[in-house]
């Protein structure tokens, strides 16, 4: 159903304006380089950082997906660059219009947090800003542009979205080997690691917050993105694997 869904929006993406592909094309004929194999692919995926599910919606075909906890990112969809993607994110009550124009290899992630728990309402790294028009709902853009490809090494980043959580940093359970640390709110890191089996543990203040999240076994040549994001008055972690829709 989720990968129906992915197609689904992406085909409605496509109608809302990017000019992927002719008129009647269906989603599995989406060129990875619509303007020519000159231009690299760009990618957007949308997140579920809060307590309760988000409803996705493009703004033209209306095309429709919801994320939660069991599922809360989409896969990297590949678009054209530098033409501007917009849509409604809704949870509850509250919805907020998005929009976003995606440059030649970026990765743009759309996350939806909480009302004011989230990350000081900026973006980051030349995020867009949506327009609030609900009260209990914001969004954050996070740009990254991955350089650190290695077949034989998994990539795990860390998105900081919570602004509570001091000095936040990623250590190896039981261990005291620290991951990814020194990432400022609205901001990114990225490492490659050994694919083998990995749990996480949130450290916030030189103190663990909450318990290890479990990662399983990373694999090779893939990559991983670790979310930090406010939970009420506490922070929590979750992850995603940063797939690519077909």
């Amino acid at each position: 159903m989720n990968h129906f869904l992915s197609r689904l929006f992406v085909s409605g993406l496509a109608l809302s304006g990017l000019g992927l592909f002719a008129h009647g094309a269906c989603a599995a004929d989406i060129p990875l380089y619509p303007t020519g194999p000159a231009e690299d692919a760009s990618f957007v995926r949308f997140v579920d950082g809060g307590a309760k599910p988000v409803e996705v919606t493009a703004a033209e075909s209306k095309a429709r997906l919801t994320l939660d906890a069991a599922q809360p990112a989409t896969r990297f969809f590949p678009i054209a660059a530098r033409k501007p993607i917009a849509g409604t994110l809704t949870r509850g009550g509250a919805h907020q219009d998005v929009s976003a124009t995606v440059l030649p290899g970026e990765f743009v992630s759309i996350v939806a947090l909480d009302g004011a728990d989230g990350a000081d309402k900026g973006t980051g790294k030349g995020g867009d800003k949506g327009s609030d028009k609900g009260g209990a709902l914001h969004v954050v853009t996070i740009r990254e542009k991955p350089d650190d490809f290695n077949a034989l090494k998994a990539s795990v980043a860390f998105y900081n979205l919570d602004a509570r959580c001091a000095a936040p940093t990623l250590k190896v359970p039981g261990r005291d080997i620290v991951l990814l640390d020194g990432v400022s709110v609205g901001q990114t890191k990225r490492r490659s690691v050994n694919p083998v089996a990995l749990s996480v543990q949130l450290v916030c203040g030189g103190q663990s917050a909450g318990e290890p999240l479990n990662l399983g076994t990373l694999v090779a040549g893939q990559r991983y993105t670790v979310f930090l994001v406010p939970a009420g008055a506490h922070s929590r972690i979750f992850f995603a694997n940063d797939a690519v829709n077909p």
